[in-house]
């Protein structure tokens, strides 16, 4: 938040995320920035502080508001995921086509042990060039470890924080156990992958973490 509308203004503070504020006035102009063109917000926040916000970082219903929160808590990690799988192009030709992939059955997943994750490949072949390789279709994180620093959802997290993101009710597919115990499941996208966070019906922590790359990542 700065004290006039404009990026040379001082900056005051920041404002949390997902925090409530007070519209009091938008600019007549609108400024471009980045992608973005949108007015400058004169707010007020709850003590009764105000200042200046950019448009691009206030959403007006809550349905916007919890599709932004959910994509900046994956953007960081979509980029950390993807700087990984490249570590892999020394041995293998990692294909960011999923079109190209000749088969889902499970006998051909190639499966990447290391880093505290599970790398989910499947084998592709481009119908042009005959040039044959893998897809990275999904990771499954089993390490607290292997997360970057900025990831807000982490290994045994409370559901409260993940109420704070993605919401109160399960948006994800169900889950049994052979049992028969439920395990609900929480989900959302980034940029290049969805994510999907694995509780426990009875349980009150998050006890795991699923990536699923989309497609042309």
């Amino acid at each position: 938040m700065r004290d006039k509308p404009s990026l040379s203004g001082k900056k005051k503070f920041a404002l949390k995320c997902n925090e409530r504020v007070q519209l009091i006035e938008e600019t007549a102009e609108k400024e471009t920035i980045g992608e973005f063109e949108e007015p400058w917000c004169k707010i007020r926040t709850q003590d009764g502080s105000w200042g200046f916000v950019y448009g691009a970082y206030l959403s007006k219903s809550l349905a916007s508001a919890a599709y932004f929160r959910c994509y900046e808590a994956l953007h960081p990690v979509a980029d950390y995921l993807e700087g990984l799988a490249d570590e892999f192009t020394s041995t293998m030709n990692i294909e960011k086509n999923m079109r190209n992939i000749s088969s889902f059955n499970e006998e051909d997943t190639n499966r990447v042990y290391g880093q505290g994750m599970n790398f989910i490949f499947y084998p592709t072949k481009d119908n042009e060039s005959g040039k044959e390789g893998y897809f990275l279709l999904g990771v499954y994180v089993f390490d607290n470890g292997s997360l970057p620093k900025d990831f807000p959802i982490r290994l045994g997290d409370s559901l409260e924080k993940v109420y704070e993101i993605f919401g109160k009710e399960p948006n994800g597919e169900r889950y049994y156990l052979d049992d028969g115990e439920e395990i609900k499941a929480w989900e959302g996208w980034g940029n290049i992958c969805h994510v999907e966070m694995l509780v426990f019906d009875n349980g009150e922590s998050v006890m795991g973490i699923k990536f699923i790359f989309a497609p042309g990542w």
